[in-house]
């Protein structure tokens, strides 16, 4: 974690010279999905990170990248289990996914070469300073819930919550003006 963190200071204090900040963004939250798929035992694509927009009135995915630039949620939307977490600023496991009214769009979008739905998901707020300035999600894909593995317990939820609210401040310093 403390390499991660390192990197990803470095890299945020890059922002004023390079050429495209967007990028340099979506370059950190790529190696903070890498770490958080090892740490959390999930493939890459099981992890997203979204962030709420300039304007604050959606949130954006800023990875996978894949699914930058195919549009936002307003944070308005009900049956968003982001939304929701947004708002309360706690975090939840949810092992039911299928059973929960939810955006599901996204997950619509090919990642494999067969597409495998979300079965368990543990979402957190990303804070900083108190503030909810995104949601991550962790998930489990598989073709039933037993194929995708254990259940999330509120532990996984605790150490899901830690590692985002370490990497917020680097996240936050390095995100773009408009996103």
């Amino acid at each position: 974690m403390k390499d991660l963190l390192e990197l990803l200071e470095a890299m945020a204090g890059k922002k004023g010279e390079v050429e495209s900040p967007h990028d340099l963004f979506l370059d950190m939250t790529d190696r903070v999905v890498k770490v958080a798929s090892k740490t959390f035992g999930c493939k890459t694509d099981e992890v997203a990170i979204l962030m709420v927009t300039s304007d604050g009135k959606h949130l954006r995915f800023a990875a996978p990248r894949k699914f930058a630039n195919l549009g936002t949620i307003p944070v308005t939307k009900r049956d968003s289990i982001a939304v929701n977490i947004l708002g309360k600023k706690t975090g939840e496991a949810i092992n039911s996914v299928p059973l929960v009214k939810h955006v599901a769009f996204f997950e619509t979008v090919k990642l494999r070469e067969k597409m495998v739905p979300i079965q368990k998901m543990v979402t957190v707020p990303i804070l900083y300073k108190g503030d909810a300035v995104g949601v991550a999600q962790v998930s489990r894909k598989g073709e039933t819930p037993t194929s995708a593995g254990a259940d999330f317990t509120a532990r996984d939820v605790g150490q899901i919550q830690e590692f985002f609210e370490a990497v917020a401040v680097h996240l936050v310093s390095a995100l773009p003006a408009k996103f």
